[in-house]
């Protein structure tokens, strides 16, 4: 048995200035997967913001896609403010709303 760990950091990804569509949102980056908002998690999904204090931490989920990291959002006071999927998971279970940019406060 070879066990291998690659140590994945999340990282917050700023929209380029010149798509105004975009303009002061970050996007969700773990390793070389990007994340998204999904409806089904985030039942406020028009009304999610974040910070640059916003903690983010890496969970994994077995009952998505037989076992899916996800990444919790959550505010200086311990409440979590969303949920994120892998871009690749989204739509998997049911139509539902989704976002990668999300606005910046």
């Amino acid at each position: 048995v070879v066990n291998y760990s690659i140590p994945m950091a999340i990282h917050r990804v700023q929209a380029n200035g010149k798509v105004s569509a975009d303009i002061g949102k970050v996007a969700i980056e773990r390793g070389p997967i990007v994340y998204c908002l999904e409806g089904i998690d985030n039942q406020n999904i028009d009304q999610v913001s974040m910070t640059n204090v916003t903690g983010l931490t890496a969970l994994f989920n077995p009952r998505l896609l037989n076992g899916t990291e996800t990444i919790s959002a959550l505010d200086g006071s311990g409440n979590k403010l969303f949920t994120a999927i892998p871009y690749y998971a989204w739509n998997n279970r049911g139509v539902s709303k989704m976002k990668v940019w999300i606005p910046k406060q």
